[in-house]
């Protein structure tokens, strides 16, 4: 598992150093959507976490927006875990600070608050002990890139921790 991560390290700093001749500019008010897959999901160690999350551009270098995860993860073929995390996130976007001149890049990193609602169909305290995977406030990191093929669709990829420990999916731009 170490060994996935350092690679895609690898692949999303190559991809992000080979088309850092662009930028993707924002201007207040613009709005994107979300829609994505993760690998890598914390709380329970395995799933793989649906992702859709809105961002309003509040300036040219700061998104805003609400978030929400779903995430189930079978053990043994008989236990069910499933989180739905929901809360906000924020992101600074370089490509201006870095004089990136290419509008079809944006390279970001941001952080993310919000809460987990967690299920399970095994019942714990048939044995004294207390749920392993309580309800909980969430915390979490981002950096990523987004990729512009249009100038209403983008593709992107972000590793950190929190929903998704590498998530990748599409962008559209209202």
């Amino acid at each position: 598992m170490k060994n996935i991560f350092k690679f895609l390290c690898v692949v999303v700093l190559v991809f992000s150093a080979t088309f850092a001749s662009g930028q993707a500019r924002y201007d207040k008010g613009d709005v994107l959507v979300n829609a994505g897959i993760g690998l890598g999901y914390g709380y329970f160690g395995g799933g793989v976490p649906l992702l859709l999350s809105v961002t309003f551009a509040a300036s040219d270098v700061i998104t805003v927006g609400p978030y929400v995860g779903y995430t189930s993860y079978g053990y043994l073929s008989s236990y069910r875990y499933t989180a739905l995390d929901i809360g906000v996130r924020g992101s600074y976007h370089f490509s201006p600070l870095f004089e990136i001149s290419n509008e079809k890049v944006d390279i970001y990193g941001g952080a993310a608050l919000g809460y987990s609602i967690t299920g399970s169909n095994y019942d714990y305290r048939q044995y004294g002990i207390s749920d392993p995977y309580p309800n909980r406030i969430q915390f979490g990191l981002h950096a990523g890139a987004r990729y512009f093929f249009s100038e209403k669709v983008a593709g992107f990829g972000e590793l950190g921790f929190g929903l998704a420990t590498l998530a990748l999916g599409l962008t559209f731009k209202l």
